[in-house]
């Protein structure tokens, strides 16, 4: 069968703290939170893509764009390779289609009282010390399928526009063609080639659209795949993995893992990024092998 993105998400609002932790945090399972912040938090209301080029439409940003990237599939985004004025960005990604797109976006740096127009909700354990990230996008904006390095929980708010979000279970990261020393999936979920990816065929996942006023609760670890339907500004606010073992996974990745890599690209050339891919396909035989049916 084909990659099925058939299991459907939960969507709540007004969740408590006992109910989150008990059938989402705990078991690490996705879920929609409704108005996360509070349905009248001035996040909701206030941001616009008006008030960012009022306030801060003079910044230079770094802009991402994965078509015109020199980088390699397995490698992970560290440094912007173009910038252009936030103004202008803005113009583009509310009347235009485009790839081009802002993410772990400081935009507090510039304007620090807007960490003021969210309060954190007490269902959230261990903040990563309330560091907030924005990330910007007009329609055809993709971020490909991942994993976040540091295997922490995130909560995706959407403040304004539509994404389309496939989630994938990290229990399949072998049948996805994960790069070793990364974490980056060989493979295409809008165009999946099963050819050369015949383990797809035992993978499920999520897929849906996040609306404005929703919050995508994504557990540490989970495969995301992020496409813009239209211009959107959207936050994220991270927390520890509620496992330990987790959390040092995350700490080995982002201290050990992605040096190892950049060094051995260094040194090796070309060639480490095909041994990396021929790794990650003897890794799916054998998944296909234990697990497939």
């Amino acid at each position: 069968m084909p990659l099925d993105l058939s299991l459907k998400i939960d969507r709540v609002e007004n969740i408590s703290r006992e109910e989150f932790q008990e059938k989402y945090m705990r078991p690490q399972k996705p879920v929609i939170i409704r108005n996360f912040f509070g349905a009248d938090a001035p996040i909701y209301k206030k941001w616009s893509f008006d008030y960012f080029r009022q306030e801060l439409g003079h910044i230079d940003v770094g802009v991402f764009d994965v078509e015109g990237s020199s980088m390699s599939a397995d490698k992970t985004y560290k440094h912007a390779e173009d910038s252009m004025n936030f103004g202008e960005y803005l113009d583009l990604i509310q009347h235009h289609s485009t790839t081009k797109r802002l993410f772990l976006f400081n935009v507090f740096k510039y304007k620090k009282e807007l960490k003021n127009d969210f309060p954190t909700p007490d269902i959230i354990d261990h903040v990563l010390g309330f560091i907030p990230f924005t990330f910007f996008g007009g329609k055809g904006a993709v971020t490909r399928l991942h994993q976040d390095m540091d295997m922490s929980n995130v909560f995706l708010t959407e403040v304004i526009g539509r994404k389309r979000v496939v989630l994938i279970d990290p229990k399949y990261s072998d049948m996805l063609y994960r790069y070793p020393f990364g974490v980056h999936s060989s493979i295409n979920v809008d165009k999946p080639d099963y050819d050369r990816f015949p383990a797809l065929h035992y993978v499920q996942g999520y897929e849906f659209e996040l609306h404005a006023g929703d919050t995508l609760f994504m557990p540490s670890g989970w495969w995301h795949h992020i496409e813009y339907l239209s211009g959107a500004i959207g936050v994220s606010i991270r927390s520890l993995s509620p496992y330990y073992s987790t959390r040092l996974r995350g700490l080995y990745n982002v201290g050990v893992l992605t040096h190892v890599d950049e060094i051995c690209r260094k040194v090796i050339g070309d060639k480490w990024g095909s041994l990396k891919a021929r790794i990650a396909k003897h890794r799916a035989e054998v998944a296909i092998e234990h697990d497939g049916h």
